[in-house]
C-alpha cells in the first residue's frame, strides 16, 4: 500500500525535449512581442521617408511646434519646442502676398548646428502657399533658448480667387490654421560627436490673422 501511495504523490516528469519546446516556443514569442512593433513602426517609417533626404541621414525626434504665449515646457517630454511668434503681413503685390513669422528654438537637451530647413505641404485654411527654404545657418546649445536670425517668409501666390478668399477669411477670421511640415538640416552633438541629420517636423497650429491685425488689408 505504501508503495501505491508514494507513487501516487510522485510529480509528474516532462521529457527534456517537452521543456526544449516549452523553451523555445516563450522565446519566439517574446520575440514577436518585441520586435514586430519595431519592425512594424520601421517599415511605416521607411514608407513615410527615404533613408536620406539631400545627403542627410533621416532621424526622428519629439519636437514640439507652439505658439510662443502658450507656457508648456516642463510638462511636455519633447526634445525641442519651436516657439512661433505673431505673423505680420510684409508685402503685397501683383504676384502675391507675403507674411513674415518669427520663431525661437528651444533645444533643451541637444546642441549642434541648423544647416537649414525646408517646408513642405503647407497649407493655411486649407489653401496652399510656398515658403522659402530657409537658408540661415546658426548654432544652439541645450537649454538655451534662441532666435532664428531671419523671419520665416510664407507666400500667398497671385490670383484675385485666391487673394479675395485670404481678404475673406481676414475679415471674418481671428485665428488661421497652418499645417505642414518642416524638414531641419543640421548637426546635432551626441556623446561628444557630430551627427550629419534631417528631423522631419509635423506642424499643426493656429496662429493670429495677419491681415486683420494689420493697418493695411486688401
Amino acid at each position: 500500500m505504501k508503495n501505491k501511495v508514494e507513487k501516487c504523490t510522485k510529480k509528474p516528469v516532462l521529457h527534456k525535449l517537452s521543456l526544449n519546446k516549452i523553451r523555445v516556443n516563450l522565446f519566439q514569442s517574446a520575440i514577436i512581442r518585441v520586435l514586430f512593433p519595431l519592425l512594424f513602426s520601421a517599415i511605416l517609417n521607411a514608407q513615410d521617408f527615404p533613408k536620406e533626404i539631400r545627403g542627410y541621414k533621416v532621424s526622428n525626434a519629439k519636437v514640439t511646434v507652439k505658439l510662443k504665449s502658450e507656457k508648456t515646457r516642463t510638462k511636455d517630454k519633447s526634445e525641442v519646442f519651436v516657439n512661433v511668434g505673431d505673423p505680420e503681413m510684409s508685402n503685397v503685390s501683383l504676384t502675391g502676398v507675403t507674411f513674415e513669422i518669427p520663431a525661437e528654438i528651444d533645444p533643451l537637451q541637444q546642441s549642434g548646428t541648423v544647416d537649414f530647413l525646408t517646408f513642405k505641404d503647407f497649407r493655411v485654411n486649407d489653401m496652399p502657399v510656398d515658403i522659402e527654404e530657409f537658408q540661415n545657418s546658426f548654432s544652439f546649445k541645450k537649454n538655451q533658448i534662441i532666435v532664428l536670425p531671419k523671419p520665416i517668409r510664407v507666400f500667398v501666390n497671385s490670383g484675385q480667387s485666391l487673394l479675395g478668399a485670404i481678404s475673406n477669411l481676414g475679415n471674418s477670421k481671428e485665428e488661421w490654421t497652418v499645417t505642414g511640415r518642416i524638414f531641419v538640416f543640421g548637426k546635432f552633438k551626441k556623446f561628444g560627436m557630430n551627427f550629419k541629420r534631417v528631423v522631419p517636423v509635423d506642424v499643426n497650429i493656429k496662429i493670429k490673422n495677419p491681415i486683420k491685425n494689420s493697418n493695411g488689408g486688401f
